[in-house]
């Protein structure tokens, strides 16, 4: 008997390893793909007959092979089951990297999104990406009790629909089909550090969203600052529909089971405008309307306690910004009398005030910190993508990490610091690596326990693949290698 015919006819036993996708028996009922036509050599494509095994609806066992699928979605509703982990890939013609996947755990993602790297952004109305099959991810229980409280900073930019629909005004439609970093890309070419293994992802999907906070979570991953919206007097008005900037965030707070594990922190308005009546009371307008529609709705908020007091946390993009807006940049008591309203409404809804997480912080010459507190207002300074220092490459930025000090300091890192074109921000400091980055992890827990800091870092970046580089969500070059290395640091207690 060959040995294809023995692998199709036998039921196959594998070891249950953790951490690997296997299986014990190929299952009752399974559909064989071999059997259906599929070419386990790779040598011929293999579309029709793996379309065909997946449509019965039955589970569905792939012998070790190499599978060449150019279609644009399966039905995985029965499940998938590989002889063994490493013995199988699923690949189309465009390179030799696997397109249907199980994550470190063994979990069943599914096929890549655009894992065909479509691109309609010059044929008229730009097509919405739909090729792609994933399924939902299991709901996270790991453990939230951790040594320091790792938040991430979360800019989403790429697949939105937002980003679509605005064709001819505001956004390149690259950021939506990724073709900066397709295997044909020019420029800096194809990287697989910016190749999510989700494939090149719709960011409003609520199932891609739901991987992401997923696998947040059981990395030892605390919680989240959400970018959604710094610059502008916008509104949340509206996001439930597509079109909408912030649609993405409404998926995360109404359609994404897993990012009710996470602690969110909320980036509230800082737009550099100018000091008029009506942007103060626009502004205003927008902070409140951020506390009553997500803080008042959503109790999965990062909370810092002082003293036996709590105070949910906003995030600042510039604080320079709203001493603009509210003092034209003349003293602060206009914008120590806001916090103070703020603080006030957070009190209403049954907390202690508000704690403020600022970059571009305001110095205490400027914004008096005895008189916040007696505000109710949490002062703190942080940072968003800071080296604190120029460095030539990434070792030597965690060879010479040296974050500022202070109780009021919030700790930083960043997973990596280098840009892709086209991204105009042009940031080099290469050697960046998921060792360096636990490394890097490290220190920063051991600079706080040394100076008795705030337990909180927050990370540069969870998902912003052009700018700076590789975040904590798994590619195709590193897989799970920044959140490993996350939860190796900061997993136990």
């Amino acid at each position: 008997m060959s040995l294809l015919k023995l692998i199709t006819a036998l039921p196959i036993v594998i070891l249950l390893l953790a951490g690997c996708q296997t299986s014990v028996v190929a299952p009752a009922g399974a559909v064989n793909v071999v059997e259906t036509g599929a070419d386990p050599t790779g040598s011929m494509d293999s579309t029709k007959a793996l379309t065909r095994a997946h449509a019965s609806g039955a589970p569905v066992f792939y012998p070790n092979g190499t599978y060449r699928f150019n279609g644009r979605t399966l039905d995985l509703s029965g499940g998938v089951h590989y002889e063994s982990p490493d013995g199988v890939i699923v690949r189309n013609d465009i390179s030799a990297d696997p397109i249907l996947l199980f994550d470190d755990a063994g979990n069943l993602v599914g096929l890549q999104q655009n894992h065909l790297e479509e691109d309609w952004s010059g044929e008229g109305e730009p097509l919405r990406i739909t090729s792609g099959s994933l399924v939902s991810p299991p709901v996270s229980r790991a453990p939230t009790d951790h040594r320091v409280a790792l938040l991430a900073h979360w800019y989403n930019d790429f697949g939105l629909e937002s980003k679509r629909h605005a064709r001819g005004g505001k956004g390149w439609l690259g950021w939506y089909y990724w073709s900066w970093n397709f295997h044909r890309a020019k420029g800096d070419g194809y990287d697989p550090e910016r190749h999510p293994l989700l494939g090149f992802y719709r960011g409003d999907d609520p199932v891609v969203l739901d991987w992401q906070c997923y696998w947040l979570r059981e990395h030892a991953v605390s919680g989240v600052l959400i970018c959604h919206n710094t610059g502008s007097l916008t509104t949340l008005e509206g996001w439930e529909r597509p079109e909408n900037r912030s649609h993405w965030v409404w998926q995360l707070f109404h359609n994404t089971p897993n990012f009710r594990g996470l602690r969110y922190v909320m980036y509230a308005p800082t737009p550099w405008a100018k000091n008029t009546p009506e942007n103060k009371r626009k502004l205003e307008a927008a902070w409140l309307e951020l506390i009553d529609m997500i803080y008042a709705k959503h109790d999965n908020m990062y909370v810092i306690e002082q003293d036996g007091k709590r105070y949910p946390v906003l995030f600042l993009w510039a604080e320079a910004a709203l001493r603009g807006v509210f003092d034209n940049y003349r003293g602060s008591a206009e914008l120590l009398a806001f916090y103070g309203r703020i603080a006030a409404r957070f009190r209403e809804l049954g907390w202690d005030g508000v704690a403020l997480f600022a970059r571009q912080q305001a110095s205490p010459k400027l914004l008096d910190r005895a008189a916040l507190a007696r505000h109710g207002v949490v002062h703190m300074q942080a940072f968003y993508g800071a080296l604190h220092g120029k460095y030539a490459s990434y070792p030597d930025y965690v060879s010479a990490y040296s974050p500022p000090v202070g109780s009021d300091v919030v700790t930083s890192v960043v997973t990596a610091h280098h840009t892709h074109t086209p991204h105009p921000s042009k940031w080099q400091c290469p050697g960046h690596s998921p060792k360096q980055f636990e490394a890097l992890l490290g220190k920063a827990v051991a600079h706080i326990e040394q100076h008795q800091m705030p337990r909180i870092i927050t990370c540069y970046n969870m998902a912003e693949w052009s700018e700076g580089g590789p975040g904590l969500q798994p590619n195709m070059k590193n897989r799970f290698g920044y959140l490993n290395a996350v939860r190796n640091v900061l997993g136990q207690k």
